[in-house]
Formats: structure tokens, C-alpha cells, sequence
């Protein structure tokens, strides 16, 4: 495990939270970002993701967006990712996520390329397309969300109305 969870809310095995999170992570496919910029405030967007064994999140966006030049101006993000409870209520489970978000570069280009890919193998499989995410030449880049600190929610393992922070420690 190359991140470990440091707890600072809550009372549960930091291993057994993160293999709830890693668990949610693989669940769900699309995430919300939260950025804010000078001019135009605070927005949200969708985005599908992918994710590595280090809990660093990538996802794909056009240059153009609000939310790609919120991240230019400022590079703090903060993002949900959840699972539609079964009832009105009831067995919420979801990730609330601050961190670090950015264009993907050079290597890190290529870890979100491979991730992306391995998520989503239909993407990016022209060879050209391939080539513009990793060198930046297309109008969509790849982007990065290091995450920093997260909230978990889990009801049906950790119980209801239990919310877990916790401090992501990479070595």
C-alpha cells in the first residue's frame, strides 16, 4: 500500500478504511470537482475518473472549461465521489476529497494514461489521440487530483452516520 490513511476523526482500523475507500473508488465512475477562480467563483463539473494504488484520481477535460482554468489559477480542488443509496436516507456511501488538481505532464501524463486506459480500455486507443494526451497537443489534456484529506461515508460497513477524516500520508 504506497498511501497509508491516518485517521483524525472517527474510531475504525485505519487498513479497514482503506479498503472501504479503495472499495467506493472502484464503484463509482464519475466524480464531482469543486474549483473556484477569481472572476468567476466557485464551480462544479462531472467528470468520469480513474485512480492508482497511490490515491491520486485522474480524469479528462478540455482546456477550455471553467473548471480547467480554475485549476490553472489555483491548483486546490475539492471533489465528491458517491453511490446512489438504495433509499431516500439510507446507506449513504461516498468520498468527500481535498487536494492538489492539474494538467497531467511527462510522467505524470503517463500514469494517468495508463490509468485512465486501464479503466476505461477504449480510451485513447488511436494512436494519434494517444500522442496528443501525452504531449499536450489537443484541445482535452489529462488532468491529476492528488488527494490530501478525505471524509468517508459507509453506512452499511462502518455504520450509520459515521464520518471518517483522514490524513493521506504517501512515503
Amino acid at each position: 500500500m504506497p498511501y497509508r490513511l491516518d485517521i483524525t476523526q472517527g474510531d475504525w482500523p485505519g487498513d479497514l478504511l482503506h479498503k472501504g475507500v479503495e472499495g467506493l473508488l472502484a464503484e463509482a465512475m464519475v466524480l464531482t470537482l469543486a474549483t473556484a477562480g477569481h472572476e468567476h467563483g466557485p464551480h462544479a463539473n462531472l467528470a468520469f475518473f480513474a485512480y492508482d494504488d497511490d490515491l491520486v484520481l485522474y480524469f479528462v477535460s478540455e482546456r477550455s472549461t471553467r473548471h480547467s482554468h480554475h485549476l490553472a489559477e489555483e491548483a486546490r480542488a475539492a471533489a465528491t465521489v458517491f453511490l446512489p443509496p438504495p433509499v431516500f436516507g439510507e446507506q449513504l456511501r461516498g468520498l468527500q476529497l481535498t487536494g492538489s488538481a492539474s494538467e497531467a505532464w511527462g510522467r505524470q501524463a503517463e500514469a494517468a494514461l495508463a490509468a485512465y486506459q486501464g479503466r476505461y480500455p477504449v480510451f485513447a486507443r488511436d494512436e494519434e489521440v494517444r500522442r496528443q494526451f501525452l504531449t499536450g497537443g489537443g484541445a482535452a489534456a489529462l488532468y491529476r487530483f492528488q488527494v490530501e484529506e478525505l471524509t468517508a461515508v459507509d453506512e452499511p460497513n462502518f455504520g450509520r452516520r459515521n464520518y471518517l477524516r483522514a490524513r493521506v500520508v504517501r512515503s
